[in-house]
């Protein structure tokens, strides 16, 4: 059609002129205002399913929408269990034995780990087939700047590019420039307008240290108090975890995630996780959990450190044969070490004295090589 032919459809403004600033044209332009509430009635309430996409992990441990904390120590493993959700998300295999109910896309921004270290950890993390699909990992940044309107603007676009179902934030002190409840009011705000409204929000899990250790260990929901900085950091997430070193050894591969809190499910018990390279493997059956509720330097108990004399003791120099529970209370007894010491000290894979250990397969029962053997 020609300028200045009708189309012959009628157009009831057609004599209206809307040119800029003209009463037309401001109606077309005129901004949406936002809607803040909703409510409903009982019945509407009584009657809600929540949709099938909306579970991601657990008994609403992770679902889109909300917001969830991992707290730990310095050098638990963190970062790796946070990977290892992101993994769970591509194969749909359980995350920390919570059952995760579909595959779901992660995107990590995180300022821990420069590229080193992520490639030497993506190596293995790479045997997943077509794993680029369902995860994105930032490079390491110097601050999460979300109080800047470029910084936001910039994080807003990759999450519209790549359309993560849950995004962790690795760690949460690098969003916050202090520890007052208004810092962290205002990261939270700003951090949640990069990201898509209502049912489209993805899941936003953060990555938070916890406080220096004190004389009694916390355990259950009191673990919550354990993370470091404002209230609003254990309040405003829906559910809270905490990942703790076993023992204090700096050789210790086991370690405890508990959920201390879940607003909208249950909590479910704490478990014991055996850390191999950049994995979390288990659960560990045979733990020490009592010795670990008593803190007695940690789950392995006291005096962990069970020598190779000790091992001559128990077995007699090679002369002896134990079925493992007999050696395991032998070595306890003798060593005063708790349960989880005793059995790894007679690990036949992967433990310290696996090379000295024997087993005889017509009874089950174990020794150690003589010295002259």
């Amino acid at each position: 059609m020609k300028n200045g032919e009708k189309s012959g459809v009628y157009d009831p403004l057609e004599d209206e002129d809307r040119r800029p600033g003209r009463p037309g044209a401001a109606v077309e332009d005129a901004p949406v205002k936002r809607k803040f509430l909703e409510f409903f009635k009982p019945s509407e309430l009584a009657a809600y399913v929540v949709p099938k996409d909306v579970l991601v992990i657990g008994d609403m441990h992770i679902f889109m929408g909300g917001i969830f904390v991992l707290g730990g120590a310095a050098g638990v493993g963190k970062s790796f269990a946070l990977s290892a959700l992101a993994v769970s998300g591509a194969t749909g295999e359980d995350w920390f034995g919570l059952k995760v109910h579909r595959k779901f896309k992660t995107m990590i921004l995180q300022a821990e780990n420069g590229l080193a270290r992520l490639s030497s950890e993506y190596r293995i993390h790479c045997e997943v087939p077509d794993l680029d699909d369902w995860v994105l990992v930032s490079r390491d940044v110097d601050v999460f700047a979300f109080d800047d309107p470029d910084f936001r603007e910039e994080f807003k676009a990759h999450v519209e590019a790549f359309k993560p179902d849950v995004i962790v934030l690795d760690p949460w002190n690098r969003a916050t420039k202090d520890v007052f409840e208004k810092d962290f009011r205002a990261a939270f705000e700003h951090i949640l307008s990069c990201l898509p409204p209502g049912d489209k929000r993805p899941a936003l899990v953060i990555c938070a240290h916890t406080k220096k250790p004190r004389e009694h260990k916390a355990q259950g929901r009191g673990l919550l108090n354990e993370l470091s900085g404002s209230l609003v950091l254990g309040s405003i997430p829906r559910a809270a975890y905490i990942l703790q070193a076993a023992s204090d050894d700096p050789e210790g591969k086991e370690f405890v995630f508990s959920c201390c809190k879940n607003n909208n499910g249950e909590m479910g018990r704490p478990t014991a996780w055996r850390r191999e390279g950049v994995r979390f493997v288990g659960p560990v059956e045979e733990f020490d959990w009592e010795a670990f509720k008593q803190g007695e330097s940690g789950a392995a108990g006291k005096n962990t450190k069970i020598e190779e004399s000790h091992m001559e003791d128990v077995f007699g120099g090679g002369h002896k044969w134990l079925k493992k529970d007999a050696a395991a209370k032998a070595l306890m007894k003798l060593t005063g070490a708790g349960r989880s010491a005793a059995y790894n000290a007679l690990d036949m894979v992967k433990g310290r004295f696996c090379e000295r250990l024997r087993v005889n397969p017509a009874n089950g029962e174990m020794s150690i090589h003589r010295g002259e053997e």
